[in-house]
């Protein structure tokens, strides 16, 4: 089973700072990741708030490409309706992989954040069509070397080779982020792999699990790849420790979070592509804040070594087969634990969980 470790960039009222010295920081919990035997190191995309400072991905690993050997470089994600321009996105991608000799793990996506798609002058009412249509283009272009001539809904193009050749193939590698059982259909039908967050309760994300899977294995006649769950992680040895220090940090993520997205805000509604988080908006409106914060803390790992192996081994039997990227530095976690508890996983967790093959649950630790 992979391991990655993925990355926020997040500068967080919890520890102030500078954006110059947050990523010096965060920089140093990246460069951690190859030596401690992580498979993989993932930068997400986010823009215009202190809620992550990651607004190209791309760039970021490419940094990282120079700084590493073998680990593996996912985006997650490209947040494909933000760029305008397709072939952009396949060239980066391609010059990326190039330079860290194919170790590119593509992730990409639609994204909620509203403030995001106002400062970028696009209609979330046409995310889902822009998504679908740019997406299969940058993929084309990555399979074929080549952007064909096209004439669609939302864009234009004009034949063109791409260079530096992608190093292709890349539908194996490619994942799709998910957060309703309409897109994982979607991901399904255009044969690429899963990326979940755990925002809502397993038993849930589950289901859209089992959604993916059936659709995946009608529509090209065998098994889905591993789906991909993105956490957060609080270990110690002190499990008591862990829990504490899990509910104040991973509730003030969540407030973090909340506030960027505005998850509880009716803007959702009679959003073309955007019901199931209209409908999610008004159970949390209905909900304490404070159930709310139980109940994200509760979708996340904490506690001992050996109780993060537990509750992760409980995910893959609801969701079946899983690997994971875990999230170590979030909502102003002084670093000095963000490297200790990174280092106890590496230790403990890593190699239980990295000797386990996706789908059969992880021994104990030794």
């Amino acid at each position: 089973m992979d391991i990655g470790v993925l990355m926020l960039f997040q500068n967080h009222p919890n520890l102030p700072m500078d954006d110059y010295d947050m990523y010096k920081k965060e920089l140093g919990v990246c460069e951690m990741a190859e030596p401690l035997g992580f498979d993989s190191i993932w930068a997400v995309e986010h823009h215009f708030t202190d809620y992550t400072l990651c607004p190209n991905p791309v760039e970021m690993l490419s940094y990282l490409a120079g700084k590493t050997e073998k680990i593996k470089l996912g985006t997650g994600a490209i947040i494909i309706p933000w760029h305008k321009d397709p072939l952009r996105i396949a060239t980066d991608v391609a010059m990326l992989d190039n330079l860290c000799d194919r170790r590119l793990l593509l992730g990409i996506g639609r994204g909620i954040g509203r403030v995001e798609y106002d400062g970028f002058g696009v209609d979330m009412n046409d995310s889902r069509g822009i998504f679908e249509e740019s997406a299969e283009m940058v993929l084309d272009m990555l399979e074929t070397g080549k952007a064909k001539e096209f004439d669609g809904k939302y864009f234009k193009q004009a034949s063109r080779d791409i260079r530096p050749k992608p190093m292709g193939p890349y539908l194996d590698r490619t994942y799709v982020t998910c957060q309703s059982p309409e897109t994982a259909e979607v991901i399904a039908r255009m044969g690429l792999g899963m990326m979940v967050f755990a925002i809502s309760p397993w038993k849930q994300r589950a289901k859209d699990c089992h959604v993916y899977r059936d659709a995946f294995r009608e529509h090209h006649g065998r098994e889905a790849p591993p789906i991909v769950a993105n956490v957060f992680v609080m270990v110690d040895e002190d499990g008591d420790k862990a829990r504490e220090l899990a509910h104040k940090y991973m509730t003030d993520y969540w407030i973090s979070a909340l506030r960027h997205y505005e998850m509880d805000g009716t803007h959702f509604e009679g959003v073309k592509g955007y019901e199931f988080y209209a409908k999610s908006a008004g159970v949390m409106r209905d909900r304490s804040a404070a159930s709310m914060e139980n109940l994200y803390v509760d979708n996340q790992i904490f506690g001992t070594p050996q109780e993060c192996i537990d509750q992760m081994n409980a995910i893959q039997e609801m969701a079946g087969p899983v690997t994971f990227n875990v999230s170590f530095s979030f909502a102003g976690l002084p670093y000095d634990m963000v490297h200790s508890q990174m280092k106890l996983f590496a230790e403990k967790c890593l190699p239980v969980l990295q000797a386990a093959d996706p789908g059969v649950l992880a021994a104990k630790v030794a």
